[in-house]
């Protein structure tokens, strides 16, 4: 018959290995009482564990065994970049936490990571150190807290087990950098890479994510109609109902893509690099950086860069003053899957608010009010 789990001191902390499970309870200062009643409540958590899984318990699946599951999955699953961003995090968390079993890791756990990651920095080559912005926070978080989620849909972890389930994420302002027309010339001027400039063109005249740029093949081209239909892009794994993503062709990207078609041919992807192969994200990121370096395009008045999502931002900025769209096509041609992120583009709405709330204002009284003094 086996021993009755007992707390015991180590390090300053009382711990014990029921069924050779490690469990961390306390700090020795706290005392033995409260080591005892917390041991008696990660037992009655073991023992619903395994009622929900039949009788045993979950296998003792580490952190590292986890992610490489995970990532074997999202690379058949997902596009080569999402893969990588997914990878990047994936391996920063399992620095730390990579030879501790998944169900170890707690909401704590989660918490000091999050925490490292506003103290980090990270050197982009020969720059100087970084701090990493509230955004690249959140998406390290919003892929730890998937890949845990994966884990429980595929019963590699019991449910109710993701310790990134409530961690909250950072505040970060969105994007707020429009493009001019002297800057988009501007960078034209400076483009001596007649490859990049098409994406340069092609970005600036549709509402195209630069990842429907890099995948965009000649299958999804529709010529008769003047659209590119695509059925695996971004939103397709978020949307309960997934539908291709329709994105309008005008005339000047159709002069792009019938002159890369005639040099190129009709099969493979669209936007191909000088070398003649598929761009990659990180290499796109590079060729703006780069760009608006040699144009001299400077951070606008909130420290906000121009990068090649300035133009997705632009476009679709336009697009939301444009009384003549409803916002039900606004949403669609913006790929959102929640209305409520295009909201932030539609501006006539909110001048029809305010000449609203002005008008009756107006007609509330004519009186002029006395000055003060």
């Amino acid at each position: 018959m086996p021993r009755e789990a007992k707390p015991y001191a180590q390090r300053g902390w009382y711990i014990s290995r029921p069924g050779g499970t490690f469990i961390k309870l306390c700090p020795v200062s706290e005392g033995m009482t409260e080591a005892r009643r917390l041991l008696k409540l990660k037992l009655g958590d073991q023992e619903v564990e395994r009622e929900l899984l039949g009788g045993r318990l979950p296998p003792k699946l580490t952190v590292t065994e986890l992610f490489l599951d995970f990532l074997q999955f999202v690379r058949v699953t997902e596009v080569e970049a999402t893969f990588l961003y997914y990878q990047r995090w994936c391996t920063e968390f399992a620095r730390t936490y990579g030879d501790r079993t998944a169900r170890s890791i707690t909401k704590a756990d989660a918490t000091d990571f999050k925490l490292g990651m506003m103290t980090k920095t990270y050197v982009r080559g020969n720059q100087p150190p970084r701090p990493y912005k509230p955004k690249t926070v959140n998406h390290a978080l919003i892929t730890l807290k998937r890949a845990f989620n994966w884990a429980i849909d595929t019963d590699r972890l019991p449910a109710g087990k993701n310790p990134f389930a409530r961690v909250e994420m950072l505040h970060c302002q969105g994007r707020e950098r429009v493009a001019t027309p002297d800057e988009y010339k501007t960078l034209l001027d400076h483009c001596t890479d007649d490859a990049f400039r098409d994406v340069l063109v092609a970005m600036r005249h549709t509402s195209a994510r630069p990842q429907d740029i890099y995948t965009l093949t000649w299958a999804m081209v529709d010529w008769d109609r003047k659209m590119w239909v695509l059925t695996k892009h971004k939103s397709s794994r978020t949307a309960k109902n997934p539908k291709p993503r329709v994105i309008g062709m005008p005339a000047v990207v159709e002069a792009v893509l019938r002159r890369r078609l005639e040099q190129f041919g009709p099969t493979g992807h669209v936007f191909l690099n000088a070398d003649g192969r598929p761009w990659r994200l990180n290499a796109l990121g590079l060729r703006m950086r780069r760009l608006r370096v040699r144009a001299s395009v400077k951070p606008d008045e909130q420290g906000e860069e121009f990068v090649l999502y300035t133009q997705r931002h632009t476009f679709l900025t336009v697009a939301g003053d444009d009384a003549g769209i409803p916002n039900a096509h606004l949403v669609q041609v913006a790929g959102h899957t929640n209305g409520k992120t295009t909201e932030r583009y539609i501006h006539t709405a909110r001048q029809a608010v305010a000449d609203a709330g002005r008008r009756v204002g107006d007609t509330i009284s004519t009186t002029t009010p006395a000055s003060g003094g």
